[in-house]
């Protein structure tokens, strides 16, 4: 059975979209399709994947992911919500990071907590001019791939 229901809130600029604690299984085009969404927030339901179609939520600036079931990495078409400033997916399954998170230019803080993260891509260096918080904590990533980081990204407050 698949959850769906709609409340949108006008925020400065755009809308809000915030679904959290609604059992969603799946994320629709009643959400996706809103492309003047600014906040989106799709915390605690149990999505184990994202839909390419999320990419086309281009005006998005607060992503919050946080408390569902996703697995693997997010999707390559998270490059194209590139007025991302925070992206919360943190207390998942997630065991990757794509290596676009590196085009999103605009990112302020990175919140991966709590995930199964063990490695992370280079083009995160991409980040090292805008990203001040990038949190870790909880992930089986190794000392040597922290301080490999922590060298690409020095402006950033890196959390573990």
């Amino acid at each position: 059975m698949t959850k769906t229901t709609d409340t949108a809130k006008t925020a400065p600029g755009g809308s809000t979209i915030d679904q959290s604690n609604k059992g969603l299984t799946k994320v629709t085009s009643g959400i996706y399709g809103k492309t003047n969404t600014v906040v989106l927030i799709l915390s605690n339901n149990s999505l184990k994947t994202l839909p390419s179609e999320m990419g086309k939520m281009t005006k998005v600036t607060n992503f919050k992911i946080d408390h569902n079931i996703l697995e693997g990495s997010l999707i390559g078409e998270i490059r194209q919500m590139s007025q991302l400033t925070n992206l919360d997916v943190s207390y998942n399954n997630m065991t990757g990071m794509p290596a676009e998170i590196g085009q999103l230019s605009k990112l302020v803080t990175l919140n991966y907590s709590y995930n199964k993260i063990d490695g992370l891509p280079n083009e995160l260096a991409n980040l090292k001019n805008n990203l001040k918080e990038f949190n870790l904590t909880g992930n089986p990533l190794s000392q040597d791939t922290i301080n490999k980081l922590k060298a690409s990204l020095p402006n950033t407050n890196i959390i573990f």
